[in-house]
């Protein structure tokens, strides 16, 4: 069996936005981009699974069919497909789970009325490893074997997370993903079905009983009203690529301090593990030129 590792790094240039993150095997010999670079950064766990698997999952581009950047998901969602055969996933990235919140762990199947496609292909009869993914044919610089050998120590995922991450994977291969490329109240429904597992995971199933869960439910459910209208300006070229990153991120901002405002601190740091007041943004505006060209056209998202 070989070994997967996921990896996040910091974006510089903007300070609340939430971290990069990318995937190798074991020995740097493989690399996936995941929507951004594949060096430099820091090792946030390791796991067990198929390199040959993850590649297949990954597909040429490395973006694990994350069709549309932002719209079915960031880096946090490619790179947490890739991750899939090992059963791990980037959390501990900055912004992590505020991503997770918006597009679910292995993100959006859909955009707007079908737009971005992007069910997720887990590949399950692909087994074996990469041939340069073999021992001692890898490729890690110094300090990114440092990386890795500090984290060796770290424990194995608990099994209560085993379990979340079970039911969410076993959520998107039991989805009916043609009616949720169609319909968008039933795509809607899906996404708020991942986020409250997500916050029963985080704060237990008890917690599910409570106001301060209602109301977490009903500011995510908000999101998506919100979500549809302005992907659906994006698809009619009625809004430039810029503003919808401007205003995606302006969306993901208040979901924060909605949340903020509905649950406890104590709650608040719980689910999406970032201090109330500490904002974090998605959107990539480098990213988002790469991915749509600079013409302000939705040129990926087919």
């Amino acid at each position: 069996m070989g070994t997967l590792v996921a990896w996040r790094y910091p974006t510089v240039l903007f300070a609340k936005l939430a971290d990069h993150t990318y995937v190798t095997c074991g020995n740097g010999g493989a690399r996936w981009k995941c929507w951004g670079g594949d060096t430099g950064g820091t090792a946030l766990r390791q796991g067990q699974g198929s390199t040959k698997r993850a590649d297949a999952i990954a597909e040429p581009d490395g973006k694990a069919g994350i069709t549309c950047y932002l719209i079915n998901g960031v880096c946090h969602q490619a790179a947490n497909r890739i991750l899939m055969p090992a059963g791990i996933t980037v959390r501990g990235a900055k912004g992590y789970y505020v991503s997770e919140s918006m597009f679910g762990t292995y993100g959006r199947p859909r955009g707007f009325l079908g737009a971005c496609k992007a069910p997720f292909h887990q590949h399950p009869n692909v087994s074996g490893e990469l041939a340069e993914c073999e021992e001692g044919t890898g490729g890690l610089s110094d300090d990114e074997s440092e990386s890795v050998v500090a984290i060796e120590s770290l424990e194995a995922e608990s099994s209560d997370f085993q379990q979340y991450l079970g039911r969410v994977t076993a959520m998107y291969e039991t989805a009916e993903m043609e009616t949720l490329e169609v319909e968008a109240e039933q795509s809607q429904d899906f996404q708020l079905s991942l986020f409250s597992e997500l916050v029963s995971f985080k704060l237990t199933s008890s917690f599910m009983d409570t106001k301060n869960a209602s109301h977490a439910l009903e500011i995510r459910g908000s999101v998506e009203q919100k979500r549809s209208p302005l992907e659906e300006s994006l698809q009619a070229k009625e809004i430039a690529i810029e503003e919808f990153l401007e205003e995606h991120n302006r969306l993901t901002e208040e979901f924060q301090y909605d949340l903020a405002n509905s649950l406890t601190a104590d709650e608040y740091r719980s689910l999406l593990e970032l201090e109330p007041g500490d904002v974090v943004i998605l959107g990539d505006p480098d990213i988002m030129k790469e991915a749509y060209g600079s013409g302000g056209e939705l040129t990926s998202a087919t």
